[in-house]
């Protein structure tokens, strides 16, 4: 197994994707709550992404990367940088100095000098395909359109969402498609078993704590490892939907 511990939060409608308005506002929360630093904070490196198109799969994704500036976040902005892909991504090196508060609900290495995380907001237009070492592929014939189009498609690596994608309209018969009915394995983080994943970890929107490697290795405590009610609660009132939390180990 991987070492990196990840946790995303999505639509359980995996088509659903927030309008600029939802997004602006969630990224505002985040920051006026203190969960992620502001960009004047000492202790993290967080930048925006604008994820461009690719037709390769070898290689990096080509992006423009900036730097957060301190106004808030509007519904405009959102749309000028979301038109391929958007990735707002908050890496937080020492929690102390970045004045920011934890998302889970205890620090596993209180001794330690301080947790390090991200959070990573996730936009796309067709759906982000992930899979990893815990997160299996779908069947070829669950992602195959009516039409025999494949609908999976490969557009270089990214941090975040990496490499996989599923067509949101097939390109061959222009019909609309919904990876909600294919199901995938994921397997457990500690022991490994499978488990079913409806829809599996393909959304078009997203918002993801990445642990790296600073989780809890004994598996008592990792059972209590939960993300925040308070965290989950931005989802509630900014995005408002029903929402699937996925755990990854890679």
């Amino acid at each position: 197994m991987g070492v990196d511990y990840r946790v995303w939060i999505i639509p359980q409608e995996r088509a659903f994707r927030p309008d600029a308005q939802q997004v602006a506002n969630l990224a505002n929360a985040l920051r006026e709550g203190n969960w992620v630093p502001r960009p004047e904070a000492k202790g993290q490196h967080s930048k925006v992404m604008e994820l461009l198109p690719r037709n390769s799969p070898v290689g990096k994704k080509p992006a423009r990367e900036h730097e957060f500036t301190a106004e808030p976040f509007t519904a405009g902005w959102v749309e000028f940088h979301s038109q391929h892909e958007l990735v707002l991504d908050w890496f937080v090196r020492t929690m102390k100095e970045a004045g920011v508060q934890y998302p889970f609900t205890f620090d596993p290495y209180p001794d330690s000098e301080s947790p390090y995380f991200y959070i990573q907001i996730i936009l796309g237009d067709d759906y982000i395909y992930y899979t990893g070492e815990t997160v299996m592929d779908f069947d070829e014939q669950a992602t195959t359109c009516a039409c025999g189009e494949q609908m999976v498609y490969y557009t270089g690596w990214a941090h975040g969402p990496r490499s996989g994608r599923i067509h949101r309209i097939c390109p061959s018969c222009g019909s609309n498609f919904d990876p909600c009915s294919a199901t995938c394995k994921i397997l457990d983080g500690w022991r490994g078993e499978p488990h079913p994943l409806k829809g599996g970890l393909t959304f078009r929107f997203a918002l993801v704590v990445d642990c790296h490697k600073y989780w809890p290795h004994e598996e008592e405590a990792l059972k209590r490892f939960e993300l925040r009610q308070d965290f989950l609660d931005l989802w509630r009132t900014h995005i408002g939907v029903p929402f699937e939390r996925v755990v990854t180990v890679d």
